[in-house]
């Protein structure tokens, strides 16, 4: 009994480490993730809450897809005003912006930093 015992767990660690070896090479560079809208999903892949506030902006730099906006405090966050600088994905929603704008918008936490979503 205690033989066949040993072989059954021989046998599983054996299958479950050439499972492991198989897929340590795995690179997800070449899958096809056309028609995935990831925007506003967290990093758990769940719906991230959207923020919305207003600001002024004041700085755009096109080449790393940010803005820098002075925002009045979201309350949600429980943050004050400040200012601070969001990643923009939508190059779209950077050529719609100038500094100095006065403008509403929304965003999502994404990662360590914030993404800006959406501007009225």
């Amino acid at each position: 009994m205690k033989k066949a015992y040993f072989f059954a767990l021989l046998l599983a660690g054996i299958s479950i480490s050439g499972m492991a070896e198989d897929m340590s090479g795995m690179d997800m560079k070449g899958m096809d993730m056309k028609g995935m809208d990831m925007k506003g999903m967290n990093q758990s892949g769940n719906k991230a809450q959207t923020y919305r506030t207003t600001g002024v902006v004041k700085k755009l730099d096109k080449e790393w897809r940010r803005v820098t906006i002075a925002h009045q405090p979201v309350e949600a966050l429980g943050w004050p005003a400040m200012t601070m600088t969001f990643d923009v994905e939508d190059k779209k929603l950077l050529d719609k912006l100038s500094p100095g704008e006065k403008i509403g918008f929304e965003f999502v936490k994404r990662g360590n930093g914030y993404l800006l979503t959406g501007v009225n």
